[in-house]
């Protein structure tokens, strides 16, 4: 991997800090408006995204098929208005698009379609099957000797649970795919309950270093903590960021509370004004 990590200072900070608020602003009108989505799920990886796609991430904005930038996987797809808020403050996509989030014939599909936008790296839609599309871009990637792009995939901790990622995992150390950086969001929870009453998946850490990785701790809603764990890694082997996040991160009632996995007829206007006052 012939790309290190970009610094950060207290302004960028700041700034990061912004966009993240309007993000989460901006992903709790779509999901009321669509009238369904997963709005505990979505912001959570907030801030893991702003600092991708708004500061580390190798990107053209005037060219998002640019052949050496770095590719974000979002296996997480449902975390998609979150995706989708952040095109529009890169100028991909108008503001007055989002509300279009879920509607019929929309650009803004419920996960993101790689043939409907052409800032989109993967379709993404089964869980589970976004690090393996990782591995296969690197190892292509690798086969034509480009050794710039990184292959940035966003993680569930539900989703964890699936063979395939593990099948995957053993592949890209393996193949010691150092270009590969997994980051999981750790907020704990599924749609059936907390993850470790569900499927435990510890211990995280040693399992995966098992596999040949590299793994860090985060703090997921840190910009620095992600920046510092990223600078941190051993540049030879595929990496993983564990990012500790809160499901429903930014409101209060929403925080830790499964009950808003997913978003439906009890996400009325009332509730929507609520959440925006606390932002």
């Amino acid at each position: 991997m012939n790309r290190i990590p970009k610094l950060l200072s207290q302004p960028l900070i700041d700034n990061l800090m912004n966009y993240s608020k309007e993000v989460r602003k901006d992903v709790l009108k779509m999901i009321q408006n669509a009238g369904s989505g997963n709005p505990g799920s979505a912001l959570s990886c907030v801030e893991i995204l702003v600092w991708l796609l708004h500061h580390e991430m190798h990107i053209k904005i005037n060219d998002p098929r640019w052949s050496l930038r770095d590719r974000l996987i979002l296996s997480k797809g449902h975390a998609a208005p979150v995706f989708y808020a952040i095109c529009s403050q890169l100028d991909w996509l108008k503001k007055s698009e989002l509300l279009g989030f879920r509607r019929f014939n929309t650009k803004l599909q419920t996960h993101p379609e790689y043939n409907t936008l052409p800032f989109v790296d993967y379709t993404s839609g089964s869980l589970g099957q976004g690090l393996s599309a990782a591995v296969g871009m690197a190892l292509a990637a690798n086969y034509k000797k480009i050794s710039e792009p990184r292959f940035f995939v966003l993680l569930g901790d539900g989703e964890i649970q699936e063979g395939q990622i593990w099948e995957a995992a053993m592949s890209a150390g393996h193949y010691n795919l150092s270009n590969i950086i997994a980051i999981l969001d750790y907020n704990k929870f599924q749609q059936d309950g907390k993850t470790k009453s569900v499927m435990n998946i510890e211990p995280l850490t040693d399992k995966w270093i098992s596999f040949n990785w590299e793994v860090k701790e985060a703090d997921g809603h840190l910009f620095q903590s992600l920046c510092d764990a990223l600078s941190s890694c051993e540049a030879s082997k595929p990496k993983l960021i564990i990012a500790n996040t809160v499901k429903g991160k930014g409101i209060s009632f929403m925080e830790n509370n499964n009950d808003w996995h997913v978003g439906g007829k009890k996400f009325t206007e009332q509730v929507l004004d609520k959440a925006l006052s606390e932002l």
